[in-house]
């Protein structure tokens, strides 16, 4: 009995864990009023799964858990925007009007909206001077430091240059700095001048008499100070161009997010993780965590098969395994398993996926880059799987295994009707078909798939009669739209499997050799010979051996079996 409703992960919403319904939504689609997609926003407010899990997450959201994040999302906005408006004003009242006409170029609809909302404007469309002119009534307190520029006697050709130098009336230099003072500090008399005529002018005016204005060296004995105060970055708050990280997706135009975002990438490669039951540091949590597995104290070891795993949910599905029960089965087959995840595995022989891993040698292409890897080392010469019992050496795992399974193992299969025992069960289900006559394939003569009995042939032939949506009626693979369906390479047939003097043995090793050697893209078949029997057709037929390094064609099989010994030790040495 299980304790969690997680039997549909990973189809279930992202947001709730609950099942796929009438009403989902793809993580990669956009909101409706915002520019953003979901998968972009979920980022923002949480944080970026690790790239080796985020495939296995679920993709969809339910349509419930759309309508909260939309609300959230639009109310976070808001807020932004908010913020960003407020902080323009005070800008603004401080005589920088860049920020807020940046706003309204960059986001005037949701500016328009957010008036609309909040009710802060009568006007249908405001527009920014309409700020200007009400800027004289907003309550924004000014800022601490004053600048108080005055220009005296200057010369005519530097009429025009905000930043020329001026005549003291009563210092020796001619040419003395502006000079900054704290309004605390600024003498008093200064404004009580100018005081009266400065009210009666225009705003625009006022502010280029406020930026020009020179106090009177004479009444300030006080140190020079330099022009305004220092900037944090001289060449500007805004790169010219969005800089983009090298280690990650992540962009900005900010200045300072450049420096910070390289400080976080920084500590993270200098980050250490220390193993809690010795004294060893690793680099990568997933390496600690992989040597905390060989501590016997950190180890959860089924009490069946004494396998170790990772951790208790990894033993608990792997205790489904020794379960009897098969409690999940293919809904296109009559495929039956004990776990989940072999059953998903099982699902891509009926699914058309895009193959993306390719050989670089061959041209192969595979779903999985584990496939691709040991298909790999097929093409490679270094037998670097050694043999355990015996000094034979092997360049794949899977050659290891039918050394193993045949040589030391014994495992043989005996015939029900002979004293003869066979390595292989195809091998011996052609002996008991070919010389006592009795049926143990039965083929499909629309597909040429093999069974090992006729109600398994008979479910499978209601396949070809009632396919499912998007399921080609001779071929049985399912596709993702209509159009995939329509141009989707189908079944076609011919009488043999002979191409460049060699008797293929199947449809398989026949569509592989074409596209390899030929560079063709083929799904041939041949159809089985009413009233004869598998085991009589392939023994029928002459095969060429050859060996598979050297093309060295031999009379008998033995004659090759014993030249490939040969060849290995002679590839090995």
């Amino acid at each position: 009995m299980t304790v969690f409703n997680l039997e549909h992960f990973p189809n279930v919403c992202r947001l709730c864990l609950k099942p796929e319904s009438s009403e989902m939504f793809d993580i990669t689609s956009e909101f409706e009023r915002i520019r953003t997609t979901i998968e972009t926003f979920l980022v923002e407010i949480s944080f970026r799964p690790s790239e080796d899990k985020a495939e296995y997450l679920p993709k969809l959201v339910c349509g419930v858990c759309f309508k909260q994040l939309t609300d959230f999302a639009l109310y976070r906005n808001r807020v932004v925007l908010t913020l960003r408006f407020m902080e323009a004003l005070v800008d603004m009242k401080h005589s920088n009007s860049e920020p807020l006409t940046v706003l309204f170029q960059e986001r005037k609809n949701e500016l328009d909206i957010l008036f609309r909302e909040l009710s802060l404007c009568s006007k249908p469309e405001p527009q920014i001077e309409d700020i200007l002119q009400d800027l004289e009534t907003y309550n924004i307190p000014q800022c601490e430091i004053e600048i108080n520029v005055k220009k005296e006697k200057l010369e005519a050709d530097k009429s025009d240059d905000e930043d020329a130098s001026y005549e003291c009336p009563n210092d020796k230099e001619p040419n003395a700095k502006s000079e900054i003072y704290l309004c605390e500090e600024y003498p008093e008399q200064h404004f009580a001048n100018e005081s009266s005529s400065e009210d009666d002018k225009p705003l625009s005016k006022r502010k280029k008499a406020k930026t020009k204005a020179v106090s009177s060296s004479a009444e300030y004995t006080g140190p020079k100070r330099g022009r305004g105060r220092p900037r944090t970055h001289p060449d500007g708050t805004f790169l010219k161009e969005r800089w983009s990280c090298d280690k990650c997706k992540f962009t900005t135009k900010y200045r300072l997010a450049v420096d910070r975002h390289k400080a976080v990438h920084e500590k993270r490669e200098n980050r250490i993780y220390s193993c809690s039951s010795c004294d060893q540091v690793f680099k990568t949590y997933d390496a600690m965590r992989i040597h905390n597995l060989t501590h016997p104290e950190n180890q959860v070891v089924c009490e069946v098969c004494g396998v170790s795993l990772k951790n208790v949910y990894s033993l608990q599905a792997h205790m489904e395994r020794h379960d009897d029960e098969r409690k999940y089965s293919c809904e296109y087959c009559d495929y039956t398993t004990q776990t989940r995840l072999s059953l998903k595995a099982h699902m891509n022989i009926h699914t058309n996926r895009i193959l993306k891993m390719r050989c670089e040698v061959c041209g192969i292409a595979f779903r999985t880059a584990s496939r691709l890897k040991r298909h790999m080392e097929g093409h490679s010469n270094e037998r670097k799987y050694p043999c355990e019992r015996c000094p034979a050496r092997f360049n794949t795992t899977n050659a290891l295994r039918n050394h193993r399974t045949r040589v030391h193992l014994a495992i043989r299969h005996p015939c029900d009707y002979c004293e003869k025992t066979f390595d292989q069960k195809i091998a011996m289900r052609d002996h008991v078909e070919r010389i006592h006559n009795i049926q143990c394939n039965f083929i499909c003569d629309v597909c040429v798939a093999v069974f090992d009995s006729q109600e398994r042939l008979d479910f499978h032939k209601q396949r070809h009669d009632n396919p499912k949506p998007m399921e080609c009626r001779l071929c049985l693979t399912l596709y993702s739209s209509q159009e995939d369906l329509d141009n989707h390479l189908c079944i076609t047939y011919r009488d043999d499997y002979l191409c460049c003097n060699k008797d293929l043995r199947n449809h398989a090793q026949y569509n592989r050799h074409m596209l390899v050697k030929h560079g063709l893209k083929t799904n041939a078949r041949v159809k089985p010979v009413p009233g004869m029997l598998l085991g009589q057709l392939r023994g029928a037929r002459k095969r060429l051996e050859q060996c598979r390094k050297c093309d060295i064609a031999f009379p008998s099989r033995a004659l090759k079996l014993q030249h490939m010994m040969e060849c290995n030790q002679s590839a090995a040495t």
